[in-house]
Protein backbone atom coordinates (compact mmCIF):
# COMPACT_ATOMS: atom_id res chain seq x y z
CA UNK A 1 0.00 0.00 0.00
CA UNK A 2 1.77 3.21 -1.10
CA UNK A 3 1.91 6.05 1.40
CA UNK A 4 1.52 8.89 -1.07
CA UNK A 5 -1.19 9.04 -3.79
CA UNK A 6 -0.26 9.65 -7.41
CA UNK A 7 -1.68 13.17 -7.42
CA UNK A 8 -0.17 14.68 -4.30
CA UNK A 9 0.22 18.26 -3.14
CA UNK A 10 3.88 19.10 -2.66
CA UNK A 11 5.10 20.79 0.50
CA UNK A 12 6.45 24.22 -0.36
CA UNK A 13 9.83 25.71 0.42
CA UNK A 14 9.70 29.00 -1.40
CA UNK A 15 12.57 30.54 0.55
CA UNK A 16 15.10 28.07 -0.87
CA UNK A 17 16.24 27.55 -4.47
CA UNK A 18 14.91 24.59 -6.43
CA UNK A 19 16.58 21.21 -6.07
CA UNK A 20 17.97 19.05 -8.83
CA UNK A 21 16.26 15.73 -9.53
CA UNK A 22 17.35 13.12 -6.93
CA UNK A 23 18.75 9.66 -7.57
CA UNK A 24 15.71 7.60 -8.66
CA UNK A 25 17.27 4.17 -8.21
CA UNK A 26 15.70 2.08 -5.44
CA UNK A 27 18.42 1.19 -2.93
CA UNK A 28 18.58 -1.70 -0.48
CA UNK A 29 20.10 -1.08 2.95
CA UNK A 30 19.98 -4.14 5.18
CA UNK A 31 16.31 -4.98 5.70
CA UNK A 32 14.94 -1.80 4.09
CA UNK A 33 14.33 -0.57 0.54
CA UNK A 34 14.28 3.17 -0.14
CA UNK A 35 13.62 5.34 -3.16
CA UNK A 36 12.82 8.90 -4.26
CA UNK A 37 10.86 10.03 -7.29
CA UNK A 38 11.62 12.85 -9.73
CA UNK A 39 9.83 15.32 -7.44
CA UNK A 40 11.96 14.35 -4.41
CA UNK A 41 9.13 12.57 -2.59
CA UNK A 42 10.84 9.68 -0.82
CA UNK A 43 9.70 6.45 0.78
CA UNK A 44 11.30 3.49 2.53
CA UNK A 45 9.71 0.14 3.30
CA UNK A 46 10.68 -2.83 5.45
CA UNK A 47 11.72 -6.19 4.01
CA UNK A 48 11.84 -9.67 5.47
CA UNK A 49 15.27 -10.18 7.06
CA UNK A 50 17.54 -12.55 5.17
CA UNK A 51 16.98 -16.10 6.40
CA UNK A 52 13.70 -15.23 8.17
CA UNK A 53 11.27 -15.92 5.32
CA UNK A 54 9.56 -18.67 7.32
CA UNK A 55 9.46 -16.76 10.61
CA UNK A 56 5.85 -15.71 11.23
CA UNK A 57 6.93 -12.94 13.60
CA UNK A 58 8.33 -11.00 10.62
CA UNK A 59 5.53 -11.78 8.16
CA UNK A 60 2.59 -10.22 9.98
CA UNK A 61 3.73 -6.58 9.89
CA UNK A 62 5.39 -4.36 7.27
CA UNK A 63 6.31 -0.74 7.90
CA UNK A 64 6.75 2.09 5.39
CA UNK A 65 7.93 5.64 6.04
CA UNK A 66 7.41 8.42 3.53
CA UNK A 67 8.43 12.06 3.47
CA UNK A 68 7.33 14.92 1.25
CA UNK A 69 10.02 17.28 -0.05
CA UNK A 70 10.71 20.87 0.93
CA UNK A 71 11.23 22.69 4.20
CA UNK A 72 7.94 21.55 5.68
CA UNK A 73 8.08 18.04 4.23
CA UNK A 74 5.61 15.97 6.24
CA UNK A 75 6.42 12.49 7.54
CA UNK A 76 4.05 9.53 7.41
CA UNK A 77 4.57 6.10 8.95
CA UNK A 78 2.30 3.32 7.70
CA UNK A 79 1.87 -0.11 9.28
CA UNK A 80 0.40 -2.88 7.13
CA UNK A 81 -1.38 -5.29 9.46
CA UNK A 82 -3.51 -8.04 7.87
CA UNK A 83 -6.34 -9.48 9.96
CA UNK A 84 -6.10 -6.81 12.68
CA UNK A 85 -9.00 -4.53 11.74
CA UNK A 86 -10.71 -2.91 14.72
CA UNK A 87 -7.86 -3.64 17.12
CA UNK A 88 -5.87 -0.84 18.76
CA UNK A 89 -2.18 -1.61 18.42
CA UNK A 90 0.90 0.13 19.77
CA UNK A 91 4.25 0.57 18.05
CA UNK A 92 7.36 0.07 20.17
CA UNK A 93 11.03 0.39 19.32
CA UNK A 94 13.37 -1.63 21.52
CA UNK A 95 10.65 -1.89 24.15
CA UNK A 96 9.71 1.81 24.26
CA UNK A 97 6.10 2.56 23.26
CA UNK A 98 5.94 5.47 20.81
CA UNK A 99 2.41 5.57 19.37
CA UNK A 100 -0.84 3.63 19.19
CA UNK A 101 -3.79 3.58 16.82
CA UNK A 102 -6.80 1.52 15.78
CA UNK A 103 -6.32 -0.56 12.64
CA UNK A 104 -8.61 0.15 9.68
CA UNK A 105 -8.44 -1.39 6.21
CA UNK A 106 -5.52 -3.58 7.34
CA UNK A 107 -3.35 -0.58 8.15
CA UNK A 108 -2.51 2.06 10.74
CA UNK A 109 -1.15 5.47 9.78
CA UNK A 110 0.87 7.87 11.93
CA UNK A 111 1.50 11.48 10.97
CA UNK A 112 2.77 14.67 12.62
CA UNK A 113 4.58 14.37 15.95
CA UNK A 114 3.98 10.59 16.36
CA UNK A 115 5.56 9.94 12.96
CA UNK A 116 8.53 12.16 13.83
CA UNK A 117 9.04 10.35 17.15
CA UNK A 118 9.02 7.01 15.36
CA UNK A 119 11.45 8.19 12.67
CA UNK A 120 13.94 9.55 15.20
CA UNK A 121 13.77 6.37 17.27
CA UNK A 122 14.44 4.27 14.17
CA UNK A 123 17.89 5.84 13.76
CA UNK A 124 19.53 3.92 16.61
CA UNK A 125 16.85 1.27 17.11
CA UNK A 126 17.19 -2.45 16.56
CA UNK A 127 13.61 -3.69 16.30
CA UNK A 128 10.09 -2.39 15.79
CA UNK A 129 7.53 -4.36 17.76
CA UNK A 130 3.78 -4.09 17.31
CA UNK A 131 1.66 -5.17 20.29
CA UNK A 132 -2.04 -5.33 21.10
CA UNK A 133 -3.82 -3.78 24.11
CA UNK A 134 -2.78 -6.69 26.34
CA UNK A 135 0.86 -6.24 25.43
CA UNK A 136 1.00 -9.41 23.34
CA UNK A 137 3.28 -9.18 20.31
CA UNK A 138 1.56 -9.00 16.92
CA UNK A 139 4.63 -8.69 14.71
CA UNK A 140 8.25 -7.62 14.47
CA UNK A 141 10.22 -5.55 11.95
CA UNK A 142 13.99 -5.45 11.73
CA UNK A 143 15.56 -1.99 11.77
CA UNK A 144 18.82 -3.16 10.23
CA UNK A 145 19.60 -0.61 7.50
CA UNK A 146 16.82 1.81 8.52
CA UNK A 147 19.27 4.52 9.59
CA UNK A 148 21.07 4.35 6.22
CA UNK A 149 17.71 4.53 4.41
CA UNK A 150 16.72 7.61 6.44
CA UNK A 151 20.07 9.20 5.63
CA UNK A 152 19.40 8.51 1.92
CA UNK A 153 16.12 10.44 2.22
CA UNK A 154 17.88 13.33 4.00
CA UNK A 155 20.36 13.52 1.13
CA UNK A 156 17.80 13.02 -1.65
CA UNK A 157 15.68 15.92 -0.38
CA UNK A 158 18.63 18.23 0.27
CA UNK A 159 17.95 18.43 3.99
CA UNK A 160 21.30 17.04 5.23
CA UNK A 161 22.88 19.47 7.68
CA UNK A 162 19.56 21.15 8.45
CA UNK A 163 17.27 21.07 11.46
CA UNK A 164 14.75 19.10 9.38
CA UNK A 165 17.01 16.06 8.83
CA UNK A 166 16.38 12.80 10.65
CA UNK A 167 19.93 11.39 10.56
CA UNK A 168 22.22 13.96 8.93
CA UNK A 169 21.15 16.70 11.32
CA UNK A 170 22.75 20.14 11.48
CA UNK A 171 22.12 23.78 12.37
CA UNK A 172 21.02 25.10 9.00
CA UNK A 173 17.46 26.47 9.12
CA UNK A 174 14.52 24.76 7.46
CA UNK A 175 14.46 27.56 4.88
CA UNK A 176 17.73 26.22 3.45
CA UNK A 177 16.04 23.00 2.30
CA UNK A 178 15.56 23.31 -1.48
CA UNK A 179 12.16 23.42 -3.05
CA UNK A 180 11.29 20.22 -4.93
CA UNK A 181 12.00 19.91 -8.65
CA UNK A 182 9.03 20.74 -10.90
CA UNK A 183 6.77 17.89 -11.98
CA UNK A 184 5.58 17.62 -15.57
CA UNK A 185 1.89 18.10 -16.27
CA UNK A 186 0.47 15.97 -19.07
CA UNK A 187 -2.71 16.84 -20.91
CA UNK A 188 -4.59 13.60 -21.44
CA UNK A 189 -7.75 12.54 -23.24
CA UNK A 190 -10.49 10.87 -21.25
CA UNK A 191 -11.83 7.68 -22.90
CA UNK A 192 -15.03 8.00 -24.91
CA UNK A 193 -16.89 6.20 -27.65
CA UNK A 194 -17.17 2.52 -28.52
CA UNK A 195 -14.09 0.36 -29.06
CA UNK A 196 -13.46 -0.84 -32.60
CA UNK A 197 -13.47 -4.60 -33.08
CA UNK A 198 -10.48 -6.38 -34.56
CA UNK A 199 -11.60 -8.65 -37.39
CA UNK A 200 -10.09 -12.05 -38.08
CA UNK A 201 -8.00 -10.95 -41.06
CA UNK A 202 -6.38 -8.08 -39.15
CA UNK A 203 -5.73 -10.34 -36.15
CA UNK A 204 -3.97 -12.88 -38.35
CA UNK A 205 -1.85 -10.19 -40.00
CA UNK A 206 -0.79 -8.65 -36.68
CA UNK A 207 -0.05 -12.09 -35.21
CA UNK A 208 2.23 -12.78 -38.17
CA UNK A 209 3.94 -9.38 -38.23
CA UNK A 210 4.62 -9.31 -34.50
CA UNK A 211 5.49 -12.99 -34.17
CA UNK A 212 2.92 -13.26 -31.39
CA UNK A 213 0.89 -15.90 -33.23
CA UNK A 214 3.85 -18.29 -33.05
CA UNK A 215 3.66 -18.11 -29.25
CA UNK A 216 0.40 -20.05 -29.36
CA UNK A 217 1.23 -22.70 -31.99
CA UNK A 218 0.18 -26.12 -30.79
CA UNK A 219 -2.16 -24.75 -28.12
CA UNK A 220 -5.41 -26.64 -27.73
CA UNK A 221 -8.43 -24.41 -28.31
CA UNK A 222 -8.77 -20.92 -29.73
CA UNK A 223 -6.37 -18.02 -29.48
CA UNK A 224 -6.84 -15.72 -26.48
CA UNK A 225 -9.06 -12.74 -27.14
CA UNK A 226 -7.67 -9.32 -28.03
CA UNK A 227 -8.86 -6.81 -25.42
CA UNK A 228 -9.97 -3.51 -26.97
CA UNK A 229 -10.73 -0.16 -25.29
CA UNK A 230 -12.08 3.11 -26.70
CA UNK A 231 -9.60 5.96 -26.31
CA UNK A 232 -11.68 8.76 -27.85
CA UNK A 233 -11.38 10.58 -31.13
CA UNK A 234 -12.15 7.40 -33.08
CA UNK A 235 -9.08 5.59 -31.70
CA UNK A 236 -9.07 2.19 -30.00
CA UNK A 237 -6.38 0.55 -27.88
CA UNK A 238 -5.94 -3.15 -28.68
CA UNK A 239 -3.80 -5.40 -26.49
CA UNK A 240 -2.58 -8.30 -28.63
CA UNK A 241 -1.68 -11.35 -26.49
CA UNK A 242 1.91 -12.41 -27.08
CA UNK A 243 2.55 -15.47 -24.95
CA UNK A 244 1.51 -17.39 -21.88
CA UNK A 245 3.38 -17.52 -18.60
CA UNK A 246 2.73 -18.42 -14.99
CA UNK A 247 2.58 -14.83 -13.74
CA UNK A 248 3.92 -12.50 -16.47
CA UNK A 249 1.77 -12.30 -19.61
CA UNK A 250 3.01 -9.97 -22.37
CA UNK A 251 0.85 -8.17 -24.90
CA UNK A 252 1.67 -5.80 -27.76
CA UNK A 253 -0.33 -2.51 -27.74
CA UNK A 254 -1.84 -1.36 -31.04
CA UNK A 255 -3.95 1.64 -31.98
CA UNK A 256 -6.92 0.81 -34.22
CA UNK A 257 -8.68 3.39 -36.39
CA UNK A 258 -10.87 2.75 -39.42
CA UNK A 259 -9.87 -0.89 -39.77
CA UNK A 260 -6.14 -0.09 -39.71
CA UNK A 261 -3.64 -0.82 -36.95
CA UNK A 262 -0.29 0.59 -35.90
CA UNK A 263 1.87 -0.11 -32.88
CA UNK A 264 1.11 2.33 -30.09
CA UNK A 265 3.68 5.03 -29.42
CA UNK A 266 5.14 5.74 -25.99
CA UNK A 267 7.27 8.57 -24.65
CA UNK A 268 9.31 6.01 -22.66
CA UNK A 269 10.07 2.35 -23.25
CA UNK A 270 7.45 -0.11 -21.97
CA UNK A 271 8.40 -3.20 -19.97
CA UNK A 272 9.84 -5.44 -22.64
CA UNK A 273 10.94 -5.29 -26.25
CA UNK A 274 11.87 -8.94 -26.58
CA UNK A 275 8.51 -10.69 -26.37
CA UNK A 276 7.56 -9.58 -29.86
CA UNK A 277 10.79 -8.80 -31.66
CA UNK A 278 11.26 -5.05 -31.82
CA UNK A 279 7.64 -4.31 -30.90
CA UNK A 280 7.02 -2.96 -27.39
CA UNK A 281 5.33 -5.36 -25.01
CA UNK A 282 3.42 -4.55 -21.85
CA UNK A 283 3.48 -7.13 -19.06
CA UNK A 284 0.18 -7.98 -17.35
CA UNK A 285 -1.34 -4.93 -19.06
CA UNK A 286 -4.60 -3.35 -17.89
CA UNK A 287 -6.63 -0.31 -18.92
CA UNK A 288 -9.07 1.70 -16.80
CA UNK A 289 -11.82 3.01 -19.09
CA UNK A 290 -12.92 5.54 -16.45
CA UNK A 291 -9.57 7.22 -15.77
CA UNK A 292 -7.86 6.44 -19.08
CA UNK A 293 -4.82 4.95 -17.34
CA UNK A 294 -2.93 2.16 -19.09
CA UNK A 295 -0.79 0.12 -16.75
CA UNK A 296 1.69 -2.72 -16.69
CA UNK A 297 3.08 -4.77 -13.81
CA UNK A 298 6.02 -7.12 -14.33
CA UNK A 299 6.46 -9.42 -11.33
CA UNK A 300 9.78 -10.88 -10.24
CA UNK A 301 7.98 -13.91 -8.85
CA UNK A 302 4.42 -15.13 -8.49
CA UNK A 303 3.65 -13.74 -5.02
CA UNK A 304 4.25 -10.22 -6.34
CA UNK A 305 6.73 -8.97 -3.74
CA UNK A 306 9.20 -7.68 -6.34
CA UNK A 307 9.21 -6.30 -9.88
CA UNK A 308 8.39 -3.05 -11.64
CA UNK A 309 5.27 -1.27 -12.86
CA UNK A 310 4.40 1.71 -15.03
CA UNK A 311 1.30 3.77 -15.82
CA UNK A 312 0.49 5.87 -18.90
CA UNK A 313 -2.22 8.18 -20.26
CA UNK A 314 -3.21 8.85 -23.88
CA UNK A 315 -2.57 12.39 -25.15
CA UNK A 316 -4.24 11.84 -28.51
CA UNK A 317 -1.07 10.74 -30.28
CA UNK A 318 1.03 8.63 -27.88
CA UNK A 319 0.93 7.21 -24.38
CA UNK A 320 2.75 9.41 -21.86
CA UNK A 321 4.17 7.92 -18.69
CA UNK A 322 2.77 9.24 -15.40
CA UNK A 323 4.15 6.78 -12.86
CA UNK A 324 6.86 4.18 -12.34
CA UNK A 325 7.40 1.87 -9.35
CA UNK A 326 10.15 -0.60 -8.55
CA UNK A 327 11.05 -3.23 -5.97
CA UNK A 328 14.33 -5.00 -6.77
CA UNK A 329 14.42 -7.46 -3.84
CA UNK A 330 11.92 -10.33 -3.40
CA UNK A 331 11.62 -10.09 0.38
CA UNK A 332 7.96 -9.87 1.23
CA UNK A 333 6.99 -6.24 0.64
CA UNK A 334 4.11 -5.57 -1.75
CA UNK A 335 4.80 -1.82 -1.51
CA UNK A 336 6.81 -1.15 -4.66
CA UNK A 337 8.46 2.25 -4.38
CA UNK A 338 7.62 5.09 -6.74
CA UNK A 339 10.50 6.46 -8.79
CA UNK A 340 8.62 8.68 -11.27
CA UNK A 341 5.37 10.62 -11.38
CA UNK A 342 3.64 13.26 -13.45
CA UNK A 343 0.48 15.28 -13.00
CA UNK A 344 -2.38 14.98 -15.49
CA UNK A 345 -5.09 17.37 -16.62
CA UNK A 346 -7.81 16.66 -19.18
CA UNK A 347 -7.58 18.17 -22.64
Amino acid sequence: MPIFPLMLVLASAQAAPGASEPDRTVKIFGDWAVGCDNGASCEMTSLLPEGEEGNEAYQDVFVSLGRLPGAGGALTVLLELPNCNGRTLSLRIDGVSLASQAVRNDSARFEGDPALRIARAMVAGKTIEVADASGAAVGTVSLSGASAALRFIDAGQGRAGTVTAIVATGRKPAASVPAPPPIATIRSIRPSGTPERMDRALRERLDAESGCGAEFEGDVGSLPEVDTFALGGGKTLALLPCGRAAYNVPSVPYILAGGKAEIAGFDSSPDDTGAAGDAPALINAWFDSKTGILGSRSKGRGVGDCGSSASYVWDGSIFRQIEERDMPDCRGSANWLRTLRANTVPK
